[in-house]
């Protein structure tokens, strides 16, 4: 019985000794749980912009991820049963997974480089099975695991981290072989391709030049390797130069039109993100908040959400990750003093010129963890190697002291079990719909051909997904109000669409912005009837308004202002006009009287101070809307979730004011009650003051 058993292990150490074998398996691993755990739809920011880019084949903005979009489009238009986005997603899992085999695929080179095993297989076998739990431990980390699950480039750029780290190591291998300089070339291809990807892989340049330079100092006088390393890097450059005709053809078939750099002029604006500064945004001094204080801490926080926290369901095992990572570093040093001090100053260089380049400000609204991922990759190496190599220490320890060695084997095993324990629950997306449920009850919720102006990425680019992707209420023109800023907006919109109500000249447009041009006075005729314009019952429509356009901040009109106007003169109101209330400041204060609440917008009627319609408003955010994943406690909620619950509570409150006034209590707590059975107020985090603030109890008229 025992001779078939031996066998059967036999053959199982060997496949996994097998170079490719241990990768694959990681990468299965993670494949599965990335799967398992995506998301079914689209999430805010970027996941939005992504992954209408990739269903549009559009240009997001400055930097971009030209790659991104070129990998996601064919992908967005493959027939799987899901939504374009859930597939995109997947992909984003697919890059996320193939990055923890090449963590693992690394740490198995650092084995052979070092001469870890040179005794027998058995040895070998402790080594591999450590990395690949070291590998897995970096699967379940908490910055990674958020990013696979979700289709952004910051995921594409953790592939390119492991895979310029794998050439990196491969060059230093065969750094004094004649045919090196293919390496070099490889490894120049990567970073020019990374420029495509989110140029956040430049920071590891200079760590990259250090490297070459502790190994072979040679190089950088061998014409030849030279020459070889600058051809790959244009070479991967010139990729970028995809843009300008992908550019040119998003005009017509992608809501992400205005980032086009059609020509050589505004592709170099594009590259050098003139839009947002320019400069590259190279900007080392002055710094936008205290460097130790603010900047380095919130890199060493996201670094310790992922290899150090002794806090939460792991308990102190979530320590164990950095212990293995500085362990790797130090057994490292230990066998090839040269190897470790140069991927030490490797690391060193590449946390340093990432705080230095980001110059995070002091309170900023969003987290910088997707820009600290790379650097995760690099100590996820080191933890692969350290938990190899402490797996091995184990195994020897098996031929002496049996317990102590299983004991150090199963607290090493338990070392990506307590990610899991500490990330599944805030990791697993695969029931988050808060994007879809607001884009889509937002627009279901708009009149017919509205035109509706947004102010930020989140009530702009989950509109744009479900309408050009997924088909839902095209007859909607959303305008994101930031876009309308841009000089050439008018005009280049006219090019997607003649008809659409814009008639000023440029001349117009500059005699509007120059200084003195306002106040103006401007008259707006009005074309249709009460039912048309949806006005009370009985009421009769003005034949004209007569406003006085004046600027929102300073002294001159802002473009997006001028188109504003432009539009209101021209549509004569065939069209409703209406503004997403996450934006509400933005209304222009000479439209401001005419505004009317209907849902998570405001609709401009020519009427001054409009009556609430209570109908209208209580069907939008109450009857028709979706809130399912807020009444579910067991799916989490992030910031940006509980905002635009905010939202719906600030809106409902108009409702209830205008309920209570009327007298109607019974109404309005009936409706206060739904609002709370909706959306419940622990799951906004709300106290109870909070809540009072928001949506006072009905107890009369004020």
């Amino acid at each position: 019985m025992l001779i078939p058993l031996t066998r059967d292990w036999s053959r199982l150490r060997a496949t996994v000794l097998r170079p490719g074998a241990g990768s694959l398996l990681v990468t299965a691993i993670a494949a599965i749980a990335f799967w398992r755990t995506a998301y079914p739809t689209i999430h805010w920011w970027e996941s939005a912009e992504y992954s209408l880019a990739a269903g549009t084949a559009g240009i997001v903005g400055p930097p971009g991820s030209l790659l991104l979009t070129l990998l996601g489009w064919p992908v967005a238009r493959l027939s799987l049963g899901s939504s374009p986005a859930h597939v995109l997603n997947l992909l984003a899992g697919v890059l996320a997974a193939l990055t923890t085999g090449l963590v693992y695929a690394i740490a198995r080179r650092l084995f052979r480089l070092t001469a870890a095993a040179r005794t027998n297989n058995n040895s070998w076998a402790a080594l591999v099975v450590g990395a690949a739990l070291g590998a897995l431990t970096f699967t379940f980390s908490a910055t990674l695991w958020e990013y696979a699950v979700q289709f952004t480039p910051y995921i594409l750029t953790a592939l390119f981290t492991a895979l310029l780290l794998w050439v990196m190591l491969r060059w230093w291998e065969d750094a004094d072989h004649p045919d090196a300089w293919r390496w070099l070339a490889l490894l120049g291809l990567l970073f020019g391709l990374d420029f495509s990807v989110h140029r956040t892989n430049a920071l590891m340049l200079p760590g990259a030049l250090v490297w070459i330079l502790l190994r072979h100092p040679q190089t950088f006088r061998t014409p030849k390797r030279l020459l070889y390393g600058t051809a790959g890097l244009l070479g991967g450059l010139a990729v970028q130069l995809l843009i300008i005709p992908i550019s040119r053809a998003a005009m017509t078939r992608s809501p992400l039109f205005w980032n086009d750099p059609i020509d050589w002029s505004r592709f170099w604006d594009y590259t050098s993100i003139k839009r947002l500064g320019g400069g590259f945004l190279v900007q080392f001094f002055p710094r936008k908040a205290a460097f130790w204080s603010v900047q380095v801490t919130d890199a060493l926080h996201v670094l310790g959400a992922n290899f150090l926290h002794w806090s939460g369901s792991a308990s102190v095992l979530g320590v164990l990750p950095s212990v293995a990572a500085l362990l790797g570093l130090v057994i490292l040093y230990r066998r090839d003093r040269r190897l470790a001090i140069g991927y030490g100053l490797v690391l060193f260089l590449q946390v340093t010129m990432t705080v230095l380049f980001f110059n995070i400000p002091a309170n900023f609204f969003r987290t910088f963890d997707r820009h600290y991922l790379p650097v995760c990759v690099t100590i996820a190496v080191l933890m692969a190697y350290g938990l190899g190599m402490a797996m091995d220490t184990a195994a020897r320890l098996a031929l002496r002291r049996t317990g102590v060695a299983a004991g150090a084997a199963a607290i090493l095993a338990l070392v990506p079990v307590s990610q899991v324990m500490e990330n599944w629950v805030l990791r697993d997306a695969s029931h988050r719909y808060f994007t879809k449920e607001f884009a889509t009850s937002f627009l279901t919720s708009l009149p017919p051909d509205a035109i509706l102006f947004t102010v930020g990425d989140n009530d702009t680019f989950p509109l744009w997904y479900f309408q050009a992707v997924e088909g839902m209420r095209r007859d909607v023109t959303v305008i994101n109000l930031a876009v309308a800023n841009l000089p050439a907006f008018a005009e280049e919109w006219l090019q997607r669409d003649p008809s659409f109500p814009l008639a000023f000249t440029p001349a117009e447009r500059a005699a509007l912005a120059a200084p003195g041009a306002t106040p103006k006075t401007v008259t707006i005729p009005v074309m249709g009837t009460s039912a048309t314009l949806d006005l009370p019952t009985g009421t009769t429509p003005p034949a004209a308004l007569t406003v006085t356009v004046k600027p929102q901040v300073g002294a001159t009109l802002l473009p997006a202002e001028i188109t504003v106007l432009d539009i209101v003169r021209t549509n004569r109101w065939r069209r409703p006009i209406c503004f997403a209330i996450t934006g509400t400041p933005q209304i222009p204060t000479w439209l401001a009287p005419y505004d009317r609440l209907e849902g998570l917008y405001y609709r401009v009627v020519p009427m001054a101070d409009p009556p609430a319609n209570l109908l209208l408003l209580r069907a939008n955010l109450l009857e028709h809307a979706d809130y399912r994943s807020y009444t579910n406690p067991t799916i989490r909620l992030d910031k940006d979730d509980r905002t635009f619950g905010f939202l719906t509570y600030n809106a409902l409150g108009k409702l209830f004011e205008a309920e209570r006034k009327s007298g109607d209590l019974d109404r309005c707590r009936a409706d206060r009650a739904a609002l709370l059975a909706a959306i419940p107020p622990d799951r906004l985090e709300l106290s109870a003051s909070d809540l009072e603030n928001l949506v006072p109890e009905c107890r009369g008229a004020r």
